[in-house]
């Protein structure tokens, strides 16, 4: 199968054209809605992966776009929240686990089924950047700037687990749903508790 990748995380995005090439598939990889609009326009991909949180254009909005227009063919979601509008063919719960994708792709085509191991190399690279998004979660927690604080929770959520962290994807679960009802004046200190959990997790 042609498929094309919507997914503004490149490291999620060379996760998942590895684990698709070798399952003998084709991929192309669009980092941004309105990119995925105009590659979708092409016709030459069976699938379309669209993750709903993308910068230009959402993934909602270009699956929107495209109907309109008329394409017809199948758009997968992505999103590690709920997906309600209508228009995708099927929604995938993100963290993607590649088992799982290729479970639900059966639906469009029978898919062979592989068992990869995650390379080194793609790990250490995200262990890299989950590091580095601790470290400006610590900033932001000092400069109580929780908007961009809670945008970086939402990253880790929806990728940590796919690359063999799943402990540092459920605390940013956790803590994604409870932050409504934190007050105010108790952000700082849950965000200093997330944060030595996120510690504890020994990310190696």
């Amino acid at each position: 199968m042609n498929l094309l990748f919507a997914e503004d995380d490149k490291l999620l995005a060379q996760l998942f054209q590895l684990q698709a090439e070798s399952a003998g598939h084709q991929v192309i990889w669009a980092d941004n809605g309105d990119a995925a609009v105009q590659q979708a326009l092409s016709y030459q991909f069976d699938l379309i992966f669209m993750d709903i949180q993308m910068p230009i254009l959402d993934g909602v909005s270009a699956m929107q776009m495209l109907r309109k227009l008329g394409y017809d063919r199948p758009i997968v979601a992505m999103s590690a929240e709920e997906v309600t509008a209508v228009g995708f063919d099927l929604v995938l719960k993100k963290p993607l686990l590649w088992p799982e994708v290729q479970q639900q792709l059966t639906k469009f085509k029978a898919i062979p089924s592989i068992t990869l191991e995650l390379p080194t190399e793609l790990k250490e690279a995200y262990l890299a950047h989950a590091k580095q998004l601790l470290q400006q979660l610590v900033v932001l927690s000092e400069q109580q700037n929780w908007i961009d604080f809670m945008a970086i929770v939402h990253q880790l959520k929806g990728s940590a687990a796919s690359f063999d962290l799943a402990p540092l994807s459920q605390l940013a679960a956790q803590l994604q749903s409870e932050w409504e009802t934190i007050p105010l004046g108790q952000r700082t200190e849950r965000a200093t508790y997330f944060l030595e959990q996120c510690k504890a997790c020994k990310l190696k």
